[in-house]
Parts: structure tokens; C-alpha cells; sequence
């Protein structure tokens, strides 16, 4: 079976969606799928008139295929290209979550990217998305067919137990990139509540997607004393963030929103307690014996949670066990690439 992917932009980018189509595609590699990547350049998920256009003038020299899947992010933003690609080749669309439920958006711009995505699905056969929650909410929000659509969780790599760190001060890590939905002016205003405890607090993600709320980040560490405890890494290498998970003890990520949040799953499998929220698919994601999961944007009670794990070494330890056990339930990103195929095998 021939497969293309389609994306916009560059697969390297360092955001849960990319590292998903990533992973995928790598696991199809060395199991002989025959798969072509294809990349469209534009600015999206806000791309102009003319890109669009351009888009959809490339189908005609995508080369021939059995299928084609295409991430939400393009596919969201331009229906005309969904139907060009559906008259050519069966077509499947790849959910993260919905573009309109991003947020921060204001209520114009929500309401277009919910009327382009939902025209754009009206050409296709089938979606796959990343978890229950998205399924769901996609079949809501866009009244498409339930037995139209998969769910691939994502892959989770193994790796070995966090040891914890060797001294006395706690190590918080924060994984993802600096944008609204990911909660990192909650978790700052959370901490500065707690200067009285020892902790300290590495970020890493991307800073750039979002240079205003970056330079808001920095002033709030400033203005709450906050400088020598916490630390945003940027963007860094595999090796890295490795380094950094084993010497955590306690995972956190107060996000508004998530469509699965492969973070929190890669914590758990390394056996590092989690707190979180309970927005989107999180509480699928974070059995709710391997952590803390609290209302999102509710600063007070995110204090408290990691004014609790940071304290109780007892606790922690009972999370850390917890999540050791639960390990073996995480699909390996080639569990998550065979499933993913064989649901392109019955489509095409």
C-alpha cells in the first residue's frame, strides 16, 4: 500500500502534533509501508489567500497513491484542498484536536476555523484522531459519523525509571512549548506561592511560538523573586530532555486544553508523579493514581497540588510505584504505526 502525508510546514517542528506524524511515519519506515512525505509551505494555521491557492495547485503533482492522510492543520484551514485531493484518492483526516477549540482565539476566529474545518470533512471518508476525548468532541462539534472515526493513541518510548533528584530540593520539569494553552503563567503564579518551599522548576519547550507571553513569563519571575528557581530551556535534543526526566520527581503541565498530551504519558512510563489538569483528554491520559490532576486556571488549586507533592516524600514515592505499574499500558510507537496502517488498509 502506498501512503502519502501530508503536512504543512516542517515535520521537525518541536510541537506534539509534528513529534506524532513524526514517530508515525519513522515506526512505517521500518515495516516496509511505503509512504511518501509530503510538505506544504505556508503560515499556517493562518495561511494567506494565495498559499491556499498554492496548496491546492500542488495536488496535481502528488505522485500516485492507495491513500492519503492529512493533518488537521492543513486540512482544517482549506477545504478546497480536501476536495481537490478526495476526487484523486481516498482521504484520511488526522485530528489532533479541533483548530477552533485552540485557545486564545477570539469568537470570530473560532467560529471561521469551525465552519472551514467542518466543510473540509464533508469530502472525506474517514478521520483518526489521537484519543477518545478528540473523537468524540470531533464527532459533536462537526456531526460526522462515529463509525467514520479511529482512535491512535499516541506511542510512548521506554526508557529508564527517574532516579529523582540526589539532594533535598525537589525538580519540577515542564515540557511543552510556551503558548496559552499550556498553562506556564498558572504554574509561575502557582509557585510563587510556595518560595518558602524547595524546588526548583526546569522548562523545555519551544519559547518562539509566542514572543509576548515569553517576555510576560520572564517579568512575573522577576517581579515574584522567582530568579535561580525557575529555568526555560527552549527547545532541546532527545538526549536532553532524557537527562532532565531522569532527574525529576515530579511532572507538571497545567494545560487549558489537550487533545491526549503525550507529555504527561512519557512522565508516567518513566515513573515521575504528574500533575495536571482535568481538561480535555488529560484524565484518560493520567490515571488517577499516578498524580494530581486540577481544574484548569484555577491557580489556588494547583498550589496547593504541588505545595503537597513537593512536601510529602510519602506520597510521591506511592504515585512513583503507581505509575510504574501502569507503564505496560502505554501503546510503543510501533504498536500505535501498525494500528494506524491497518485502519488505512481497510479505508483504501
Amino acid at each position: 500500500m502506498r501512503v502519502l502525508f501530508v503536512i504543512p510546514g516542517d515535520i521537525n517542528l518541536p510541537t506534539g502534533g509534528y513529534r506524532y506524524d513524526r514517530e508515525i511515519i519513522n515506526a512505517w519506515k521500518t515495516t516496509g509501508v511505503d509512504i511518501k512525505l509530503i510538505s506544504i509551505n505556508g503560515n499556517y494555521p493562518f495561511p494567506s489567500e494565495a498559499e491556499k491557492q498554492d496548496a491546492i495547485a500542488q495536488v496535481d503533482t502528488f505522485p500516485k497513491a492507495d491513500i492519503a492522510v492529512v493533518d488537521g492543520l492543513l486540512g482544517g484551514i482549506s477545504p478546497g484542498f480536501l476536495q481537490k485531493l478526495c476526487k484523486i484518492m481516498p482521504v484520511v483526516a488526522l485530528i489532533h484536536h479541533p483548530l477552533c477549540l485552540e485557545n486564545g482565539l477570539d469568537e470570530a476566529t473560532a467560529q471561521s476555523l469551525k465552519q472551514s474545518e467542518k466543510q473540509g470533512l464533508e469530502f472525506i471518508s474517514n478521520i483518526i484522531t489521537t484519543s477518545p476525548t478528540t473523537s468524540k468532541t470531533v464527532a459533536e462539534l462537526f456531526g460526522f459519523n462515529t463509525d467514520k472515526i479511529h482512535t491512535v493513541l499516541p506511542g510512548v518510548d521506554r526508557s529508564a525509571t527517574s532516579t529523582g533528584n540526589d539532594d533535598r530540593t525537589i525538580n519540577l520539569l515542564c515540557v511543552g512549548s510556551v503558548i496559552k494553552r499550556k498553562g506556564h503563567k498558572d504554574l509561575l503564579l502557582a509557585l510563587s506561592k510556595l518560595t518558602h518551599l524547595d524546588w526548583r522548576l526546569d522548562c523545555i519547550g519551544s519559547t518562539n511560538f509566542d514572543k509576548i507571553l515569553f517576555d510576560e513569563l520572564q517579568m512575573i519571575i522577576k517581579q515574584e523573586k522567582l530568579t535561580g528557581k525557575i529555568k526555560f530551556h527552549g527547545g532541546v535534543t532527545e538526549e536532553a530532555l532524557e537527562k532532565a526526566c531522569s532527574k525529576t520527581d515530579v511532572f507538571v503541565l497545567p494545560s487549558l486544553f489537550e487533545g491526549y498530551g503525550m507529555a504527561y504519558a512519557e512522565a508516567i512510563v518513566r515513573g515521575i508523579p504528574v500533575i495536571g489538569t482535568i481538561a480535555g483528554a488529560i484524565p484518560e491520559t493520567v490515571p488517577e493514581n499516578c498524580g494530581i490532576l486540577v481544574k484548569p486556571s484555577d491557580v489556588s488549586s494547583l498550589a496547593n497540588a504541588l505545595e503537597t507533592m513537593i512536601s510529602n516524600e510519602t506520597l510521591r514515592a506511592q504515585y512513583k510505584n503507581n505509575a510504574i505499574v501502569e507503564e505496560p499500558n502505554f501503546p510503543t510507537w510501533k504498536n500505535s504505526a501498525k494500528q494506524f496502517v491497518e485502519i488505512l488498509k481497510d479505508v483504501s
